[in-house]
């Protein structure tokens, strides 16, 4: 088989609706983890010309209506972050870290922080503050927003040599890395939703963590075949840009190749990992075997 991995694409032939047909969790955050004393000026993340790098649009504290204070160093408090037809607003909330609660030794000597990078690990253990973005509105059309909320995270973080922490994907990246090189336009499956991978008895357990901030189902795929975490991440991802690009999906659809489809069916029976948020589980539609249908997909990819 060969080596090239799959291209991030839509994995079923559905016509793209004209609106996305979900919208943005409340429960979806990010966190900059900035490691610098000096916070940036308003002005240098946000203004309405973009100018010097900044993200295109308006930011104001919410306490004071001074102008001079969009050009000082930004202190501890809230901001009020908007697109400049204010079809989106980001809520921007700046703590010391101690006043946050977070520890970054405590964190960094805790499992989740297993495989960062050293850079990674450098930056979170000189956090001074910690930067928490909401929505208090978002666009309709929800692309434009989450672009925009990626954009204010990633100026945060490059001007505070900091890290973006995504509670809900479970990732902490470098601002360079929120958006991968060859993004699909608008959205791209890779910036919000991850894909985590573990050994079980039956085969190795994967799913995604990510679809729940457009209060979307997760996906998961149980049984895949050892040395197959790359052929499924990519399926997974596949699955997660369609629903992205084309609306909701139901149980009970066929996806992946003709020959050897895969089934949504309703998933989530592990209420442990589960509970409180949906989730599809992906299965072969006929008696084959996960694994096969992953490698028919793949051999269809390839030769596209």
């Amino acid at each position: 088989m060969s080596e090239r991995r799959p291209r991030l694409r839509d994995v079923w032939p559905f016509g793209r609706a004209k609106t996305p047909g979900y919208g943005i969790a409340k429960t979806y955050y990010l966190s900059v983890l900035a490691a610098t004393a000096r916070m940036p000026a308003i002005l240098e993340v946000i203004n309405p010309e973009a100018r010097g790098g900044a993200v295109e649009g308006f930011g104001a504290p919410l306490a004071g209506s001074d102008k001079a204070l969009l050009a000082e160093p930004m202190v501890r408090g809230g901001y009020v972050l908007a697109t400049k037809d204010r079809k989106t607003v980001v809520k921007l909330l700046v703590l010391p870290r101690d006043e946050a609660g977070f520890d970054p030794d405590l964190f960094l000597n805790h499992p989740a922080s297993a495989g960062l990078s050293d850079e990674i690990r450098a930056r979170i253990r000189a956090t001074w503050n910690v930067c928490q973005l909401t929505f208090e509105s978002h666009d309709p059309a929800v692309h434009p927003a989450i672009a925009f909320f990626l954009g204010i995270a990633g100026r945060l973080a490059s001007l505070t040599d900091g890290v973006v922490a995504d509670p809900l994907s479970q990732r902490y990246q470098l601002p360079d890395e929120l958006v991968p090189k060859d993004a699909l336009s608008p959205v791209d499956a890779r910036t919000v939703v991850r894909c985590r991978f573990e050994p079980l008895e039956s085969g190795i357990y994967g799913c995604t963590l990510g679809m729940q901030k457009f209060v979307l189902p997760e996906f998961e795929i149980s049984g895949i075949p050892a040395g197959k975490e790359r052929e499924a991440e990519a399926f997974l991802l596949g699955v997660c840009q369609s629903v992205l690009m084309r609306g909701p999906i139901e149980a009970g659809t066929q996806v992946g190749v003709a020959s050897a489809p895969i089934l949504v069916a309703e998933g989530g029976l592990d209420r442990a990992r589960w509970e409180g948020i949906p989730c599809f589980e992906l299965i072969p539609a006929s008696r084959g075997e996960i694994g096969e249908a992953l490698d028919a997909w793949v051999r269809q990819e390839t030769q596209r």
